[in-house]
């Protein structure tokens, strides 16, 4: 890092206990050496299966797993790790899946929304397992009561966003919506970029996502169409003008950093 720039480590959807371990180990390797400023999850770290309105497809599915077990602790200690190698601040941007969970207490009972109290992953998160409360670290739920659109900014013209389209031009469709910034969103498990250039300041604009650590045919899908789904992550070097951003293939455990340096697991 040069004097006045800072390094953002951005990290896609993950989806435990539906994450790929090769691949987000890889990352965390990567993350280790960087040692960022900052740190991001775009959403989709938990995926909250017992609090889907889905109905299940196979067996295997259908078998009851404690949610705290498979799901919360394992989201707490990766929490726990970023940040013991990120400098500055983590920024944890929820997604539609953590998101379920308020939806499973809205449409239920007042047992349901009584419990949302305990379950809610703006408060679960910004503790640690121990219940202590995680310092340099913020939540942003997925819905914000305001009307305004949950995001992180990263740079004077650029954010962050969980996703605002799952379709198959998932990156045009978030350039054409954010029209004046640039943004980075996850979602849609897909590495894609779009961008263009402003004919008048020739300021040019990119919607960029990464990919996604979690399984490339989750269980759900299994035996389905396969997904054009990929591995990777983001790092972003914000100057004091300008930025740069770089999107990381990881390829069965195996990823090269810009400097040239090979990630293996």
């Amino acid at each position: 890092m040069k004097k006045g720039s800072k390094l953002w480590f951005i990290f896609p959807d993950i989806h435990f206990p539906e994450h790929d371990e090769t691949a987000l180990t890889c990352a965390l390797q990567a993350h280790t050496k960087l040692k960022p400023n900052f740190s991001l999850f775009l959403g989709d770290v938990l995926d909250c299966g017992l609090f889907s309105a889905h109905k299940k497809r196979t067996i295997e599915e259908n078998v009851i797993l404690d949610y705290e077990t498979i799901e919360l602790n394992p989201t707490r200690n990766l929490l726990d790790q970023v940040q013991k190698n990120t400098k500055e601040h983590t920024h944890f941007l929820g997604g539609n899946h953590e998101e379920r969970i308020e939806r499973w207490a809205t449409n239920g009972g007042q047992i349901e929304q009584s419990l949302f109290s305990l379950l809610d992953p703006a408060k679960t998160l910004s503790r640690t397992e121990a219940g202590i409360k995680r310092t340099k670290f913020t939540f942003y739920p997925y819905t914000k009561n305001d009307g305004g659109h949950a995001h992180v900014r990263l740079a004077k013209d650029l954010v962050a966003v969980h996703g605002w389209s799952f379709a198959k031009h998932a990156a045009q469709i978030h350039l054409e919506k954010s029209r004046s910034q640039s943004v980075v969103f996850g979602h849609t498990h897909r590495h894609q970029v779009a961008s263009s250039r402003d004919p008048w300041s020739g300021k040019i604009i990119k919607a960029f996502n990464p990919g996604t650590l979690s399984r490339l045919q989750p269980i759900y899908m299994v035996g389905g169409t396969p997904t054009d789904w990929s591995h990777g992550f983001a790092i972003v070097y914000v100057g004091k003008e300008s930025w740069t951003e770089y999107c990381i293939t990881i390829n069965n455990g195996y990823c090269v950093l810009p400097d040239g340096t090979e990630i293996k697991v």
